[in-house]
């Protein structure tokens, strides 16, 4: 298993919470998954961000997943001096660039 590159403590990315953590890979599903846990590209969260209603795995957790997607991009590539090509190569996508807006058009306030 590989370190975050994301975080260094074992508390919740989003609220700081650090009990009941657990690890989120940034990228998870079939082989992105296998490259986030290379690349360290995961961090913890408590329950309420990783698997509640607004968690990433939630009902309403889009825009928290894709905050999280858009820092590990930006982290990834500016580990190892790497360009937004070289992470489409390896992800298959461009978070940096997509607009994240609510439903009522409010965008929801992340620390990160």
């Amino acid at each position: 298993m590989s370190r975050s590159i994301m975080q260094e403590y074992k508390g919740c990315y989003v609220c700081g919470n650090t009990q009941y953590v657990e690890e989120h890979h940034i990228f998870y599903g079939g082989r992105n998954r296998n490259k986030a846990e290379e690349d360290g590209l995961k961090v913890f969260l408590c329950y309420e961000h990783h698997r509640g209603t607004n968690g990433v795995h939630g009902k309403n957790g889009h825009e928290l997943d894709l905050k999280l997607k858009q820092a590990a991009e930006n982290v990834w590539i500016q580990q190892d001096s790497k360009t937004q090509e070289d992470f489409i190569k390896r992800y298959g996508k461009n978070y940096l660039w997509l607009r994240n807006k609510g439903k009522s058009g409010q965008r929801k306030k992340y620390n990160f």
